[in-house]
């Protein structure tokens, strides 16, 4: 056996790092299952796992949890490509003048900053209640993280790189596809990552107070009727389906580009 299998050997098997993973979800679900038979809690505050569970099956079947999902899901989806479509972009464009950058930067830090749910009441009076109001929060929070993450990733690269790129003769265009893009990819995805996360909170807050469909519609909305089976089961969706996108969407991306290029290990 060589040294350098032995290097590619995980540390762990797969199935110790998938029991590993597992393990707080089973004590957190333990512990729900338990709670109701150790305290006076009723029912209607905090129902069974199997209450749950039952909920979500007839909610699957009759098909209204599938197209509460497919309306979150889709608006996620326009709000981010919206959003990162003139982030990116501009950033890179911000962050090639120095002196544009440096103005700039602090007032993007200011927006970064805001949570998305701040957006909502002025969303409201702009375009009323419905989808305007959301898909407007969702692409401004997703448009402010990953703007500011792609100025700062390119400020992050060494000026030795460009002043190296330039002594051989590189063009504008070769200094952007050669230096700045592969120099602050890393910063880069980080903030199509932290974009995505932060549009997600944004689309659930955005739902409950002014959407008419989707899962944190259907939250909300269970609370007037003290559905709290839909409301727990609205919680647990909300958590699986980020880290469905998280793990489908982004750690295939970071395989195929920074790890791959030794630029992460």
């Amino acid at each position: 056996m060589t040294d350098q299998s032995v290097a590619l050997r995980p540390a762990f098997p797969l199935s110790t790092a998938v029991m590993t993973g597992l393990l707080p979800f089973v004590v957190v679900l333990t512990a729900w299952a338990l709670a109701p038979a150790l305290s006076d809690i009723p029912a209607y505050k905090l129902p069974p796992p199997g209450k749950v569970w039952s909920t979500f099956t007839s909610m699957t079947l009759d098909g209204s949890l599938l197209s509460e999902i497919w309306h979150s899901l889709r608006r996620l989806a326009t709000g981010y490509i919206l959003g990162n479509l003139i982030a990116i972009p501009l950033g890179l464009a911000i962050a090639l003048n120095r002196a544009v950058a440096e103005t700039l930067t602090p007032v993007l830090s200011f927006f970064q900053s805001i949570a998305g749910i701040a957006w909502v009441p002025l969303a409201i009076i702009w375009f009323g209640v419905g989808q305007g109001s959301v898909l407007f929060v969702i692409a401004n929070t997703i448009f402010f993280a990953s703007i500011y993450s792609t100025v700062i990733g390119v400020q992050s690269i060494p000026q030795v790189l460009f002043r190296a790129a330039l002594c051989h003769g590189a063009s504008r265009r070769d200094i952007v596809t050669s230096v700045v893009i592969p120099g602050a990819l890393v910063q880069i995805l980080v903030g199509l990552r932290t974009s995505m996360a932060y549009g997600w909170r944004a689309l659930v807050a955005a739902e409950m107070i002014a959407g008419t469909n989707g899962i944190g519609y259907m939250t909300l909305e269970a609370v007037q009727w003290y559905q709290t089976e839909i409301v727990i089961l609205g919680m647990i969706l909300i958590g699986l389906l980020w880290l469905s996108l998280d793990f489908l969407i982004f750690r295939p991306i970071e395989r195929v580009t920074v790890k791959r290029w030794g630029l992460l290990s």
